[in-house]
């Protein structure tokens, strides 16, 4: 026959361990994605952030750090 679980009229698994094993792992699974959308966030974030001149409008014009070289 099939390897497949059996389910019965109301959607449930006829093995409650089967069900609970399913409930389990995705919780897991999602707890990840939401972990994996935070870091791509912040990684967007530090990017934009390097790229697009930060912190511009925090800073008055002409305290930007300037190289002098010494002879």
């Amino acid at each position: 026959m099939s390897d497949l679980p059996d389910f019965g009229d109301n959607g449930e698994s006829a093995d409650p361990e089967l069900s609970e094993a399913l409930r389990t792992g995705l919780r897991q699974a999602g707890y990840h994605v939401m972990r994996a959308g935070y870091e791509l966030l912040a990684g967007v974030s530090a990017f934009l952030e390097a790229v697009g001149g930060s912190g511009s409008a925090d800073e008055p014009e002409g305290t930007a750090t300037q190289r002098i070289e010494v002879e």
